[in-house]
Parts: structure tokens; C-alpha cells; sequence
């Protein structure tokens, strides 16, 4: 007689960024940040932060030692206390103050898993940061466990795990767990089988290589580097008004800006087809308990040196992959997350060595801004998601052969982004990035203003 299984259990997804945690804890790290230009009382901030503390996102990582069973999620043991101060942050310093909020020790397996920081700006507003351990949640799930408690804020709603977002992540029965940790170990025995039968199955599928990276220039750095990063916003009739006179879409102008400034860099040759990867949620609907539910969709972009990326051939190219992406078909290789599971942690640090990143990820999040831009009733004048990256070797980024990481959203009013450049010997400065954003929205008539 079969068990039923209660617990919410990890995925391959959930598992890479678990095992990226044991051998560089938090080097990548999801962080939401506001600018309000009235503060609001620390009452509310502590409010908020117990929402939090209890909803989608409060989670930890429980594993058995029954192999091959699947590790799952439960309540959490700990938690992070709200971090609060005084000092006024001026605003050519919130960069610099988002980078030093988001170095915390996130720990997924007893549940301190963020952390909500709160200071007063110059201007007599507020600024706020969110940070999230990957190893739980992804950008869907996070803005999930933001609206969810912003929502119980503004309605004056308990402090409650079982009437929140909180219940779908589950928990640990007091009964009967050898059972159903055999149970799945079973089933994941027999999901390593049908993925060595689809893997073959699909062995001839392809997806649009990378380019090789330059071997050369090799810049000399003391230390770990720190990853060049900026925020920059545009005004979004500017925006729809180029892509228009170009003949694309606003997403079609984000990639062909991404290919243009990846270009510039040195990263690809005059001629090449970049492949862009473009993320997208998989998540079915708010009951959806995953931590990470993100699939993503390889296309080919032709960059061209002095000249504009074509955006009626993005558009094209990118509506022939919608139609023939099909996610129960795919490149051997990814079908292998039940092998990857099985994997132990200290094998999968191989993967840093073989492993690649993207050459261009390019994340459009829309409006999904505007679910999380009113806290407390009051509605924040910059909202921004991104990845807060930590100082590390410039050789780990030079094997993973790293490129651009970017991340696009717009309230209506204005487009946002938050740029990383990966590649520490032709971005190696944040000026230098800014630099080549400028000049790339200057061929097609932007503006950008950058964040302090």
C-alpha cells in the first residue's frame, strides 16, 4: 500500500541553488529594494517583517538520510530580526547602501532566510531592502511573499502562518516519514530512468551555442573582484516610441539593447549570433508551493558592430521559438535534475569547473513591480528587483565564461534596470559598464539615468 506523501519536497532547481549554498554560501543573492519618499513608522516595518517571517518565503531545508529521498521543506527554526537605523543614506549612495545590506548570512537550513533593512534617506524618505536566500525562492516566489504580506498589512490581518501564504509550504508529518522517504526514494529511482529514456529520446535536440570567450585582454586583480553592477531607469514613452520606430516591442528593444551593449564590450565578434537566454516563471497559480519554478528559452540574436540590433528580426525569431518550444521536449542534458539530486555536494562543486553561465540573460519582469510598490499604504517611488552578487575570484567568472546578467521592469511610467556585468576583463568598473550602457542607448536615442 502506497503512502501518501505530505511533504513539500525540493526540485532539481531548488537543489542547484541548495548545492551552490554549500560551496559559495550566498555569492548570489535575490534583493528587492524601495525608495519611499516619506518614511514610515518602524511599527509598520516590524509589522511587515513578521508577515513576512510567516509567509511563502519562511522556510527551511530539511534532508534524511535515506538515499536518494528527496530533501522538503518545513517551518523554519530561526530567523533574521528586522534591521533598522538612523543614518541618513544620500542618494549617490544607493548603490553603495544595497550592496552593504544585502552581505547577510542567509541560512536555509535553519530558516534565516532573509532579511528586511530599513534606513532614513537624506531627502527625508526611506530606503528599504529585501534579501532572500535562492536556495527557497526564486523572483516569482519572492514577489508572491511580498504581495502576500502586503496585503495582510493593509488589511490589518493577524500575523499567521496557516491563514497566509505561509500553509503551502508545508510541513513534516509526526508519522509514518521512513515510509514515505522510501517511498520517494523509489520514485525517484524510477525518475532516473525515464530521464535516461528521454534524454535519449531527445539526443539529437539542439539549442543555439554560446561564442567561445575571448582569451584576451586578462586584467590583473588584488583580491576577489566585485562584480560591476548599476540601476538605471528611462522614461517608458521614450521606450515604446524607439521600439515602435524600429518596428519591435518593448521586449524586443530590452534584448536588442542587451545584444548591442554584450557587443561593445568585446564579449562577441561583428557577425555573431549571441544566444540570449530569456527566463520565464512556470508557476501554475498562487497555490503553487515550489521555491523555484523558472524555465527559460534559448534564442539566437545577430549582433552588428555600429549598427542597431534588428528588432523585427528578434520579434520574428522570437515568435517562431514560442511556437515550437515544447517543455516536454528539450536538450539531453536537461533532462538529468533527477540525477543531479543524487548528486553529493561535494562532486557538484565539479560543476563550477565545467559549468557555464549564460553569455546574456536577459529577465523581463514586466509590471510585476506594481504587485509590491505600496507598503503600508504608502506607494514607493522606485522599485527594483535584482540579484545582489558578492565579491569572489575573477577566475571563478572567467570559467564560467560569464557575460551580461540583466533585469528589466516598468510601472507604466518608467522602464527599470538593473545591469550586472559578469565579465571582469572587459567590465571590469561600474564606470565602465555605465559607459558602455550610455553609449548603447545613445545610438538609439535614450537617455539613461543611473542610480547613486
Amino acid at each position: 500500500m502506497s503512502v501518501p506523501d505530505t511533504m513539500n519536497r525540493l526540485n532539481a532547481e531548488d537543489d542547484m541553488f541548495l548545492k551552490m549554498y554549500s560551496f559559495l554560501p550566498n555569492v548570489m543573492t535575490p534583493q528587492v529594494a524601495w525608495v519611499f519618499d516619506e518614511p514610515l513608522p518602524r511599527a509598520t516595518w516590524a509589522r511587515f517583517d513578521d508577515h513576512l517571517a510567516h509567509g511563502f518565503g519562511a522556510r527551511r531545508v530539511r534532508k534524511t538520510r535515506i538515499p536518494f529521498a528527496r530533501p522538503w521543506f518545513d517551518e523554519p527554526l530561526d530567523r533574521h530580526p528586522l534591521d533598522f537605523d538612523e543614518i541618513p543614506v544620500a542618494e549617490d549612495d544607493y548603490l553603495g547602501w544595497l550592496w552593504r545590506k544585502g552581505e547577510v548570512d542567509l541560512d536555509p537550513y535553519r530558516g534565516c532566510v532573509h532579511r528586511l533593512s530599513v534606513s532614513p534617506t537624506t531627502a527625508g524618505g526611506q530606503i528599504v531592502s529585501f534579501v532572500m536566500s535562492h536556495a527557497v525562492l526564486d523572483g516569482g516566489g519572492i514577489s508572491y511573499a511580498l504581495s502576500d504580506a502586503m496585503r495582510r498589512l493593509a488589511d490589518d490581518a493577524p500575523v499567521s502562518r496557516a491563514e497566509s501564504s505561509g500553509r503551502f509550504i508545508g510541513s513534516t508529518p509526526a508519522t509514518r516519514r521512513r515510509r514515505a522517504h522510501l517511498a520517494d526514494a523509489r520514485g525517484q529511482l524510477r525518475a532516473v530512468g525515464s530521464a535516461v529514456r528521454s534524454a535519449w529520446a531527445d539526443r539529437n535536440m539542439t539549442e543555439p551555442p554560446r561564442n567561445p570567450r575571448p582569451e584576451s585582454p586578462r586584467l590583473d586583480f588584488a583580491g576577489d573582484w566585485d562584480p560591476s553592477v548599476t540601476i538605471l531607469e528611462t522614461p517608458m514613452a521614450d521606450w515604446n516610441r524607439v521600439a515602435a520606430e524600429r518596428g519591435g516591442t518593448a521586449n524586443g528593444l530590452f534584448i536588442g539593447l542587451s545584444v548591442g551593449m554584450l557587443g561593445r564590450c568585446g564579449r562577441v565578434a561583428d557577425g555573431a549570433s549571441v544566444r540570449v537566454d530569456v527566463p520565464h516563471s512556470l508557476r501554475t497559480d498562487d497555490n503553487d508551493p515550489r521555491g523555484n519554478a523558472v524555465g527559460g528559452l534559448p534564442i539566437p540574436v545577430v549582433y552588428r558592430a555600429g549598427a542597431r540590433t534588428d528588432l523585427t528580426e528578434i520579434r520574428a525569431t522570437m515568435k517562431a521559438a514560442l511556437t515550437n518550444h515544447d517543455p516536454n521536449h528539450k536538450p539531453a542534458m536537461a533532462h538529468m535534475g533527477p540525477i543531479q539530486m543524487m548528486v553529493p555536494d561535494r562532486v557538484a562543486k565539479l560543476a563550477v569547473k565545467f559549468g557555464k553561465s549564460p553569455e546574456l540573460l536577459c529577465s523581463n519582469l514586466g509590471t510585476a513591480t506594481r504587485q509590491i510598490d505600496t507598503i503600508g499604504g504608502v506607494r514607493a517611488r522606485k522599485v527594483v528587483f535584482r540579484n545582489r552578487l558578492a565579491p569572489v575570484p575573477a577566475d571563478l567568472y572567467r570559467r564560467l565564461e560569464a557575460g551580461l546578467s540583466i533585469g528589466l521592469a516598468n510601472d507604466g511610467e518608467t522602464v527599470t534596470m538593473a545591469v550586472a556585468g559578469l565579465d571582469p576583463d572587459r567590465i571590469p568598473t561600474r564606470e565602465a559598464l555605465e559607459k558602455l550602457i550610455t553609449d548603447e542607448f545613445g545610438a538609439w536615442g535614450l537617455v539613461p539615468t543611473f542610480w547613486g
